[in-house]
């Protein structure tokens, strides 16, 4: 085994940060499964209550777009808790592989798809799902009841630093390679 350059610690670091982030989305999508109708421990009152504007002022004027129709709900809630299972489990194999194959700067780079990937899963929860269709379709800025901005843009916030830092692992060890970053994919 040789020395440890700094990319090559910076690729075992980041590739703990993408377990972290996989164990975020993990545990978010295995306590929604085990517990799916609790309404004071589970999610599935939150959704029903963001679709069907329960929380929303009556004169908003936005009451055309409220769903109440529990199938809808249901199917919404179903891909909500699919897409961060999904997210976290695709995020657990880029992480797995980044711990595998950091000794080369070119296998850890090309593991990392599976972070990109696992990335834009989550940002498609989180940033579209819960920003743009419930927070600003649903008006879920407006819901005095049911209002998850603040924890989706603290998602957002490190699902993109996760991203931002993986892409500049990639960058810098591509560009700077030391001696023990030899391809041994």
């Amino acid at each position: 085994m040789g020395s440890w350059s700094v990319w090559r610690t910076a690729r075992v670091v980041t590739s703990l940060f993408v377990l972290m982030v996989a164990s975020y989305y993990l545990v978010v999508g295995f306590d929604n499964i085990t517990n799916p109708t609790n309404p004071n421990a589970s999610n599935w009152p939150f959704v029903e209550g963001v679709l069907s504007g329960d929380g929303v002022p009556a004169d908003s004027g936005f009451e055309w777009r409220f769903i109440d129709a529990t199938w809808f709900h249901a199917i919404s809630y179903i891909g909500i808790i699919t897409m961060e299972t999904v997210t976290g489990i695709v995020l657990l194999i880029a992480g797995i592989l980044g711990l595998r194959r950091a000794g080369s700067a070119p296998a850890w780079a090309h593991a990392q798809r599976w972070t990109y990937v696992g990335g834009i899963l989550g940002l498609t929860v989180f940033m579209f799902g819960f920003m743009v269709i419930g927070g600003n379709w649903f008006v879920m800025y407006l819901n005095s009841k049911y209002n998850g901005l603040e924890p989706a843009s603290q998602n957002i916030v490190f699902t993109l630093g996760m991203l931002i830092l993986v892409t500049g692992v990639v960058i810098g060890s591509s560009i700077t390679r030391s001696e023990d970053d030899v391809d041994r994919a």
